[in-house]
């Protein structure tokens, strides 16, 4: 991720954002993380951190007293977000109704959906660990109509994606065949766990998946991993 500094502030202390690799040298910067990772700052982004960076670092003092008496007074994150974007003036007043309306649009869905889509944000970033926790999260939900047996098989899906990521190859084969037990037709599962049994082929796994690795399956699964190799 790259930033272009436009206005120029007398920023010591560089404002970190560990999710983005990046460190923030000016209001418009910081303006732009928000701006373009909603699920990023909804919900704890701005703290007494990022309110004493405002405060001392881009000199914006009646801007963080009037963050900290909303924080003091429980006003929401979204209303502190929208505040700094309106101060800092980096975006139109439309670009932050449209904002507005999508900080809306996500605490309309339901909480499960929500957290599903923080997971995955935090996955695209490579945020594994972090992804991790919140997918546990989400599988301690009580079921009802939105969390039932293919949303806890999307999660654990996701959940094995993240374990094979950090090479924890176990503990990804332990969630997809959670995964498929949720779902037995989603073939996709299946697949998944072939291509874990190719990068450690010591690896026990149940004769189901075994028997499910036929000719014409593993034909076609090795030819899309050296398609990956090649790429």
């Amino acid at each position: 991720m790259s930033l272009i500094l436009c206005r120029m502030e007398p920023v010591r202390n560089p404002f970190e954002v560990p999710e983005l690799g990046v460190h923030l040298h000016s209001s418009q910067e910081l303006c732009y993380v928000i701006y373009n990772n909603p699920l990023l700052v909804m919900d704890d982004f701005v703290d007494n951190r990022l309110i004493q960076f405002i405060r001392k670092d881009l000199n914006m003092e009646p801007l963080a007293e009037k963050l900290e008496n909303w924080k003091r007074s429980g006003e929401s994150s979204d209303n502190m977000l929208l505040l700094i974007l309106t101060h800092c003036q980096y975006y139109t007043s439309a670009e932050v109704s449209q904002y507005r309306q999508t900080l809306i649009d996500y605490r309309k869905k339901h909480p499960a959906e929500y957290g599903k889509e923080q997971a995955d944000y935090l996955f695209g970033k490579k945020q594994y660990g972090r992804a991790i926790r919140l997918y546990e999260k989400l599988l301690e939900m009580e079921p009802d109509l939105v969390i039932n047996d293919h949303f806890f098989s999307r999660v654990l899906c996701c959940l094995g994606a993240c374990q094979a990521r950090l090479f924890r190859f176990e503990k990804a084969y332990q969630a997809y065949d959670r995964a498929y037990s949720y779902d037995r037709q989603n073939e996709g599962i299946i697949e998944k766990i072939y291509y874990l049994k190719s990068f450690e082929p010591n690896m026990p796994i149940a004769q189901r998946y075994q028997a499910a690795f036929t000719n014409a399956r593993q034909d076609k699964w090795e030819k899309r991993i050296m398609e990956a190799k090649t790429k």
